[in-house]
């Protein structure tokens, strides 16, 4: 990830995007971004690329609290501004979004991560996993399968949707638990829970290895025989995102859209 600093305000991009798209590299360069970051009264974090470079600016600047203006310079994206929305002297709005904080111990060793979009447990060897989830600790389902995603609503757009759960409105106060292939139950649906519950997660058969994957990256191998406690809740912090308000049906639209929805 790339970070320059105009006028104190902060400009994230990557080198995928900038040698790819020369349209990025030309505003990147130009007076128009810095006329545009001039009309915010507060210093704020400008994103310009697509969905990973977006989630690697979260990861590496949301303890900073300031918000993040996103502008989509590719032809797939989700909750960042077209590029043609942005001019200076719009108004905007700012929304916040959740994120996931997952505190991990596997066998006594204790491992933290942020997820912006999602918390997956799946199995390492192709063998079914049984894994204990309780909510608050006052109801817990055994769920034996191919393993879980958690997902926040602003990105259940993404492997959550893959695996046949409607997209959640992202202005929704909640989180879904979502199984992957599941055995016992069967056919188990996806929990929608409030976002102030606390999951807990424990890896019953431990003759089985699984894997942690935080955002899509590996993060932990739980080796066979060993322990695997995970606790996931929402962080304290949250992300302020910078929306167009000419942009903000379109932004809002996306989540009906996704699922085969048009406007009229």
């Amino acid at each position: 990830m790339k970070q320059i600093e105009i006028d104190w305000n902060i400009v994230c991009f990557d080198n995928y995007s900038i040698e790819r798209n020369k349209e990025l590299k030309d505003f990147l360069e130009s007076s128009y971004l810095k006329e545009i970051m001039s009309s915010f009264e507060e210093k704020i974090i400008v994103v310009l690329g697509w969905d990973w470079t977006m989630l690697r600016a979260i990861k590496e600047n949301y303890v900073k609290n300031m918000p993040f203006l996103w502008i989509n310079f590719w032809h797939k994206w989700f909750l960042l501004n077209s590029k043609e929305s942005i001019k200076p002297r719009l108004d905007y709005i700012e929304r916040k979004y959740p994120f996931l904080e997952v505190d991990i111990e596997n066998n006594w060793i204790k491992k933290t991560a942020i997820a912006i979009n999602e918390v997956d447990i799946r199995t390492w060897n192709w063998k079914i996993i049984s894994l204990d989830v309780s909510i608050s600790r006052k109801q817990a389902i055994n769920i034996e399968s191919d393993g879980i995603i958690i997902s926040t609503p602003a990105w259940s757009t993404w492997y959550n949707s893959s695996l046949g759960w409607p997209i959640i409105p992202h202005t929704l106060n909640a989180f879904v638990i979502t199984p992957k292939a599941p055995w016992k139950p069967k056919w188990q649906s996806p929990v929608l829970i409030n976002d102030s519950e606390l999951i807990e997660i424990k890896n019953v058969w431990r003759r089985n290895e699984c894997e942690i994957y935080i955002d899509w990256k590996e993060f932990l191998k739980a080796e066979k025989n060993s322990d695997l406690d995970v606790i996931v809740k929402k962080s304290k912090n949250m992300i302020r995102l910078i929306i167009a308000v000419e942009y903000l049906d379109t932004w809002d639209n996306k989540v009906l859209a996704e699922q085969w929805f048009q406007n009229k």
